[in-house]
């Protein structure tokens, strides 16, 4: 069955005007990708400008609480000055025990030790005290463990993407798909509520 040959649209003088010649198409192409361009890296300033701020901040925050974290963490260990003290009450009972007669010396007294606490506990108060400050300063070290991670995604990102050929527009474009694919935004947008989370704690 032969096909029917479509009509050709009437002539329309306005449409004809927007045919472009090869110089203009090249210039648009430029202009578009000029603008896109500027849109990608307005982005990539504001997410680095972003980590940047995150990073400075979990470092003064993880500074002040690890200074908590080592005037709090003795709380979890016996006190060493009870232990000396019952070491040297021991060495005294043995001393105490010998008796010295001219032929020898010999021990006829059997040493008492002191009892010792070998079955310390730690208060329940410094065992939740110290738990929420590891696990806020743990919270804070991933949140700036991810975000030098990020940064150095997007440095591999934005290299060799100066200019606006065809070929650099292509693989910006590839690169921020890549971006979304592996969801980098919502991982940037997830780190201050991380943060958040460790000052809460």
């Amino acid at each position: 069955m032969p096909l029917r040959s479509q009509a050709r649209p009437p002539w329309n003088p306005a449409v004809a005007n927007w045919i472009s010649t090869a110089e203009q198409r090249e210039d648009a192409s430029k202009f578009s990708a000029s603008a896109i361009e500027r849109h990608y890296e307005e982005r990539l300033k504001r997410w680095n400008a972003e980590l940047d701020m995150l990073l400075v901040f979990a470092g003064l925050f993880s500074t002040a609480l690890t200074a908590f974290i080592v005037q709090s963490y003795p709380l979890l260990q016996p006190d060493n000055t009870d232990t000396m003290v019952i070491a040297l009450a021991q060495i005294s009972s043995q001393l105490h025990s010998f008796t010295i007669s001219p032929e020898f010396a010999n021990s006829t007294e059997r040493a008492v030790f002191p009892a010792q606490d070998a079955s310390f506990t730690a208060p329940r108060y410094a065992i939740w005290v110290n738990g929420l400050w590891f696990s806020s300063l743990i919270c804070t070290l991933s949140a700036s463990s991810i975000a030098v991670l990020v940064k150095q995604w997007l440095h591999q990102y934005s290299q060799s993407l100066s200019g606006t050929s065809p070929d650099v527009a292509r693989l910006r474009q590839y690169r921020y798909d890549s971006l979304h694919k592996w969801q980098v935004p919502e991982i940037i947008a997830a780190l201050p509520i991380l943060l958040q989370l460790a000052l809460a704690l």
